[in-house]
């Protein structure tokens, strides 16, 4: 069986769901799933689909893809600050890492931001840092970030809170923050451990569908209909 786990980017359920990651227990795999990844069945970006048709939209979106997925875990911002509110951990950093960040972790980088760095050789993380690690992807060097590579870093930090036993439960304390299709998903979640594979579905390539920055399969089976209107991307800033 597979589950993924859903974690929405603000405290509300009509919120995008920017961080998607596929448990594959019987793989030992662990697949994050781009945010921006274009989906002809809701005719969105897949961090949308929860917020849209809630966990049968999701599954369905994932499945467009290739992606089977039986159960899903759905988690709202507050759970997993409460989570974190606590959390002091290590993790490396191979070479300096500079972002544009908003000016507090909940605010928009529209409304301000801020320059922030990670220093070789580790970081030390706890608070408002440990969510920069988390979320920054606005390189000041570039129009724009990748996606990519802040999953390179929740990846990261994820293999270091495995590592040290971290006890996932305190995410999905609350019921009241946390949605499942399943009570059965806890205990497919349940079984990561941290020698699992880390991967991400990286096979795809920038574009624009009506305005909006995507990504697509590099052997895309979009309809006709939305072919017609794909067209280059400008490597423009995005949230």
């Amino acid at each position: 069986m597979t589950t993924v786990v859903a974690i929405m980017d603000r405290s509300n359920w009509s919120a995008n769901t920017d961080n998607i990651v596929v448990v594959k227990p019987s793989r030992r795999t662990l697949l994050w799933v781009p945010r921006d990844l274009w989906s002809v069945t809701i005719g969105d970006r897949v961090n949308a689909a929860f917020a849209l048709g809630g966990h049968r939209s999701l599954i369905a979106v994932l499945a467009e893809h290739g992606i089977r997925v039986d159960h899903s875990i759905c988690v709202r911002r507050d759970a997993t600050e409460r989570a974190l509110s606590d959390l002091v951990v290590s993790v490396p950093v191979p070479r300096l890492l500079t972002f544009w960040y908003p000016l507090s972790p909940q605010a928009a980088i529209e409304d301000g931001r801020k320059l922030i760095s990670f220093v070789p050789p580790s970081e030390t993380l706890s608070g408002e840092r440990l969510h920069q690690w988390i979320g920054a992807r606005m390189e000041p060097r570039t129009a724009g970030g990748s996606d990519f590579r802040r999953i390179s870093r929740q990846q990261v930090l994820l293999r270091e809170l495995l590592s040290h036993g971290f006890d996932f439960r305190a995410v999905l304390a609350d019921p009241e923050s946390v949605r499942l299709s399943s009570a059965s998903a806890i205990a497919e979640a349940g079984r990561v451990r941290p020698d699992w594979h880390f991967r991400v579905m990286s096979n795809v390539v920038n574009t624009s569908i009506d305005g909006k920055a995507v990504m697509v399969p590099r052997t895309s089976r979009l309809s006709i209909r939305s072919l017609s209107r794909l067209r280059p991307s400008p490597r423009a800033p995005r949230r």
